[in-house]
């Protein structure tokens, strides 16, 4: 990987701008082959990478391709034969270095005012003093209790005796005084005890907290300044101004798309057609497979790459189109349900874009109903049976079914890849990629439960069809966990978001069964897959 960008693609003038990147793929991924060091480095367990071409027109109507890559290369920003990063290296390490000094000097005083003995030691003294306090209090009211009772008793003796009856009632102020006493002797000792702790430690390691916060704020913001986008009109921004006064997040102008138009810009190439791809081990928690295309992420990349890509007369697709078109067939109704067959390519629910959906289609077809309607949610790229209430009653019961797992739901789905014959399951937490919405990841940190079942019913040279029976019903959890390499490694056909977008996505929820929420009778209804 030693020769300069661009590289010259030869004489491709009438190609279609897609076959130009496919081309420019096939050659940088044989040059990734070619090379050792990267080949090394990029193949080992979970070291894969996005790595991105972009084919350009010179001024003289040459075409070539540029190379990128996303973040750091081998931990280098600079790597022979790859366009340059969007910030200037040199500008960017001046200030780095002196601000990371000071958090370095800052963590410094701060771990060892966290870890100084003295604070440790007053702190358990202060959790003894707080045990022995409530303990002597305790002890004492249970003292004044049993005074209480006696003195009780002794009235009803001498309920005449004035002075016997004066005596019993400055006992019972003397009870009380010595406990507000002894309250406010603890209270004394555990307040001096506490300021104490919070002068010599507590307010200070807030305050450094506080200072190395507002400094590595500062940092992150600084840091964004030098990141200038240009765009073909010969505008530029900051990257930061694109987020509508929100911090982006971190590694925001580092992916491959924008470091490839950036270059272009900087150097009056006409971009004609751009590809990523994921080149290596598949990461620990997403799902990336090795030679396969991917879009530009969401997070990061969505916010800025409409600007750069001002004055191409392309825009950036941030979600697929609805048919409006598209209406649910009714399998079944009666007074208190209703279950549909939901078409591939119309939304569960309204979204933020468009408003059709089963269920503003159901509030049309059904005006009387009362309460929420639909008791859960398709994907808008998966078809098949969905389950409605007519009216609140309804909807509680069956609501509850689910939580219970009660309800018994199965899909049939297609593989892109052939499988064992064998039955499983999948057992892979997730949460939301919050950088790429609404991809979901494997996270055994902070994701959710989930567990699906897999059973394999058919397999051939190209692909799989199973049956899916998920035990809990997490957002994309059969999509994650189909194609994941945790999981069966095998994205579902047709999946745009976690294996090739080719048509429609062939997963259909084709069994659904569960206890009618009046009769309690057990119902049961299917739909056969359209492919």
């Amino acid at each position: 990987m030693t020769e300069e960008v661009p590289t010259k693609l030869g004489n491709l003038l009438n190609e279609p701008p897609h076959a130009l990147a496919i081309k420019a793929t096939e050659l940088l991924q044989k040059k990734l082959y070619d090379s050792p060091l990267l080949s090394n480095i990029l193949l080992g367990e979970g070291n894969g990478k996005m790595f991105g071409v972009l084919v350009v027109r010179d001024f003289s109507g040459q075409i070539a391709y540029l190379s990128g890559f996303s973040g750091m290369l081998d931990q280098q920003w600079i790597v022979p034969g790859f366009v340059p990063p969007v910030f200037n290296i040199e500008q960017q390490a001046v200030f780095l270095r002196e601000g990371e000094a000071k958090l370095e000097f800052l963590s410094t005083d701060l771990n060892r005012l966290m870890d100084n003995p003295e604070r440790h030691e007053l702190a358990r003294q202060i959790t003894e003093a707080n045990l022995k306090s409530q303990q002597e209090l305790a002890a004492l009211k249970g003292r004044n209790k049993e005074n209480k009772k006696i003195r009780r008793g002794k009235r009803r003796v001498v309920a005449d005796d004035s002075r016997l009856l004066q005596a019993l009632s400055l006992s019972s102020q003397q009870d009380k005084i010595e406990l507000k006493h002894l309250r406010v002797k603890w209270q004394e000792i555990l307040d001096r005890e506490q300021r104490y702790l919070d002068q010599n430690y507590l307010n200070k390691i807030e305050t450094l907290k506080s200072e190395r916060q507002q400094l590595s704020q500062q940092l992150h913001d600084k840091v964004f300044e030098t990141y200038r986008l240009k765009n073909t009109l010969g505008e530029e921004a900051s990257v930061k101004s694109l987020f509508d006064g929100k911090a982006p997040p971190g590694g925001t102008g580092d992916c491959a798309a924008p470091k490839l138009f950036q270059y272009a810009f900087q150097n009056n190439l006409t971009p004609l057609a751009l590809a990523e791809f994921w080149w290596g081990g598949s990461p620990e928690n997403g799902v990336r497979h090795h030679g396969e295309f991917y879009p530009p992420c969401r997070g990061k990349c969505q916010p800025i790459l409409p600007f750069m890509l001002k004055g191409l007369g392309v825009e950036l697709v941030s979600s697929p189109e609805v048919d409006t078109c598209l209406e649910p067939d009714i399998i079944y109704q009666d007074g208190d349900i209703v279950v549909l067959n939901k078409p591939a390519g119309l939304l569960s629910i309204p979204g933020k874009e468009y408003s059709h959906s089963v269920s503003a289609w159901l509030a049309k077809k059904i005006p009387d109903a009362t309460g929420s309607l639909l008791v859960h949610r398709l994907d808008m790229a998966t078809s098949g049976l969905l389950l409605a209430a007519k009216n609140a009653v309804a909807h509680k019961n069956l609501q509850k079914q689910f939580l219970c797992r009660t309800v018994k739901k199965r899909y049939v789905a297609v593989l892109s890849k052939p499988i064992e014959l064998t039955s499983r399951t999948l057992d892979l937490p997730l949460r939301v990629d919050l950088n790429d919405r609404p991809r979901q990841m494997v996270c055994y940190q902070h994701g959710k439960t989930a567990l699906t079942e897999v059973e394999v019913i058919s397999t051939d040279n190209e692909s799989s069809r199973v049956y899916f029976y998920p035990l809990t019903g997490r957002t994309h959890q059969l999509r994650v966990h189909a194609a994941h390499s945790l999981g069966l490694s095998a994205p579902i056909v047709g999946d745009e978001l976690y294996g090739v977008r080719s048509g429609r996505m062939l997963l259909h929820a084709d069994s659904l069964s569960f206890n009618h929420p009046l009769s309690g009778e057990r119902m049961m209804f299917e739909s056969e897959a359209p492919f």
